[in-house]
């Protein structure tokens, strides 16, 4: 009698150890896009509001600061020339002229840099207006101080100027807020907290432990020393966090920034209390001249506006021009600071291609591990 052996082949398992690669192969390619992810969101997030900061908010506010400093200078410079019986028009009148036209500049750079949106544009859009009424008095007073018995008239037009610089200087004051409120929120961004790096930060180390624990597996499971392209990814991993960490730097200099502006504009504004006092003095003595007995209630104002509030403790007296050239150049060290926190050095694309070469670098060192066990069991 014939049997029949009904038995089947035993069936090919995938081994064991196959399938500890595969899940280690796909866990390190899943971190890596994870880390990828992280890193150039922030970096990108830290990149875009730098940018924004040293491209808008920052050449806005020195620009209002230049404009005043310029608007102030120009005054002076009129009152000056006026008192000592010259011509704003003429060439004694060649610094108001050029502070003057220095100012429209100013502003049409503040206008360019805006960064406090439809506020902003209202401010800068008065105070323009203003400025053309106030070039208009100043051509009041040069055209009655033409003429010896006007000059009363001229010294009255000098004084509406001075009253009606103090308001545009005001809402350049008003109008520097609102930009440096903008850069507030933008160095308070989320992009630059420091927590923000914990978002590329834990991807990128829980990607070189992995790293690490492949590298362990195949020198315990296979008895090698180590495997060259995952130690590569490694290496690799190490300067994506090097890159990344650029994101931090950036967000220091933009503090760093925000601190050098407020040195910037607290020097600036006592500059332009000592114009204010200069051109103050000088307008009163015209005033007094020209009217000695009818304007004391006008004296009594001029002269509280060129008495200098008294300092706390007394300090030695500063070159104005000195001063002038330090804020000059500290105002270069801030746009120059911005421009360097600004600037990606194009770490945009290198994060890229690192991780597609960790990924390159997992799949080589894996692979062949992979082909040696096939489908076999363990």
């Amino acid at each position: 009698m014939t049997t029949v052996d009904t038995s089947r082949p035993p069936s090919r398992r995938v081994s064991t150890t196959r399938r500890d690669l595969l899940r280690l192969r796909t866990t390190l390619l899943v971190a890596t896009a994870l880390a990828l992810a992280g890193s150039l969101a922030v970096f990108l997030g830290v990149a875009r509001t730098a940018d924004a900061a040293a491209g808008r908010s920052v050449p806005a506010v020195l620009a209002v600061h230049d404009a005043q400093q310029a608007l102030r200078s120009a005054h002076a410079a009129a009152v000056r020339n006026l008192s000592d019986g010259g011509l704003v028009l003429g060439e004694p009148g060649v610094e108001y002229q050029r502070q003057i036209a220095g100012a429209g500049q100013y502003l049409t750079l503040v206008a360019e840099n805006n960064a406090a949106g439809d506020a902003g544009t209202r401010d800068i859009q008065t105070v323009e207006a203003l400025l053309v009424t106030y070039t208009g008095l100043i051509g009041q007073a040069d055209a009655r101080y033409r003429d010896a018995g006007l000059r009363a008239l001229g010294a009255a037009a000098l004084r509406d100027a001075a009253s009606l610089l103090d308001d545009i200087l005001e809402l350049l004051d008003a109008l520097r807020h609102k930009q440096l409120a903008v850069l507030d929120a933008q160095v308070e961004t989320g992009w630059t907290n420091w927590f923000t790096a914990l978002a590329w930060l834990l991807p990128l180390v829980a990607l070189g432990v992995l790293l690490l624990v492949a590298q362990r597996y195949l020198a315990r499971r296979f008895r090698r020393v180590v495997n060259l392209p995952l130690l590569l990814a490694t290496v690799a991993t190490v300067a994506m966090v090097a890159m990344t960490s650029l994101s931090l730097r950036s967000g220091a200099q933009l503090d760093a920034v925000r601190e050098d502006l407020q040195v910037v504009g607290t020097s600036r504004q006592e500059q332009l209390h000592e114009a204010r006092v200069e051109a103050a003095g000088q307008l009163a003595a015209e005033v007094r001249e020209q009217c000695p007995r009818a304007c004391d209630t006008a004296l009594a104002a001029i002269d509280a506006e060129a008495r200098p509030v008294p300092a706390a403790s007394p300090a030695p007296a500063a070159d104005p021009d000195e001063k002038a050239r330090a804020d000059a150049d500290a105002e270069v060290d801030v746009a120059a600071r911005a421009d360097s926190a600004a600037d990606s050095r194009s770490v945009e694309f290198v994060l890229p291609l690192l991780a597609l070469g960790i990924a390159a670098l997992v799949l080589a060192g894996l692979q062949p591990r992979l082909a040696e066990y096939g489908y076999r069991s363990t």
